[in-house]
């Protein structure tokens, strides 16, 4: 039974190439001509996500901190964060206009990825508004999670600006310029979730020394 399928299939393709030949290749070109057509579709798409990736992106200098910084253009965002081209090494992302915190920088190389911060867990410093006690800022450790805050001491009682713990790079420094995430206020937090900015700017890493 096995030997006649096989005698079977050989004599249709001696039949097909036979067919081929006699009608100067019409069958082939046939073919080549469906295979082409449902083809296009997949080499357009192909080519055009291609061009997106390659395409040539304005690089804008703008000034922020007193110092002139290299923004980096948003490719796309997803839930839990953007993408971004050209990202030589992790550190956190800033808005290239008010310098507000975006997030930071979980995969670097020709297209980089960065997690929004509100997606994330990290420490931070919350600094009283009342200046009433020797006419100092009064400040404690919190701990962002899941859009709360988590204070170690419940017994403290504070409201006032959160910000990145100064303790992490770069923390101070958006703390001096009043880059805040939010207010904390009678145990409850109320974030501030920035807008995704059309470009960025990538303060790189670095190990701190007792903060920024």
């Amino acid at each position: 039974m096995r030997v006649n399928s096989l005698a079977l299939v050989f004599l249709l393709l001696l039949l097909i190439v036979f067919t081929d030949i006699f009608t100067d290749n019409l069958l082939s070109k046939s073919i080549h001509t469906l295979t082409y057509i449902s083809a296009s579709p997949i080499y357009v798409a192909k080519k055009n996500l291609e061009q997106i990736f390659e395409k040539e992106y304005t690089i804008v200098n703008v000034k922020l901190f007193d110092d002139i910084a290299t923004t980096s253009e948003v490719l796309s965002v997803d839930s839990k964060g953007i993408y971004v081209k050209n990202i030589k090494k992790k550190g956190i992302a800033i808005d290239a206009i008010n310098g507000n915190l975006v997030g930071f920088v979980r995969k670097t190389g020709n297209v980089g990825y960065i997690s929004k911060w509100w997606e994330e867990e990290f420490p931070v410093t919350i600094e009283s508004t009342d200046t009433s006690i020797k006419g100092q800022k009064i400040s404690i450790v919190g701990y962002y999670n899941k859009y709360r805050i988590e204070v170690p001491d419940p017994t403290v009682v504070i409201s006032g600006k959160v910000y990145m713990s100064e303790y992490m790079p770069y923390g101070r420094l958006l703390k001096d310029f009043g880059i805040a995430i939010g207010e904390y206020e009678n145990g409850v937090f109320k974030i501030t979730i920035p807008k995704i900015p059309k470009y960025i700017i990538i303060l790189e890493e670095y190990e701190p020394n007792g903060g920024n």
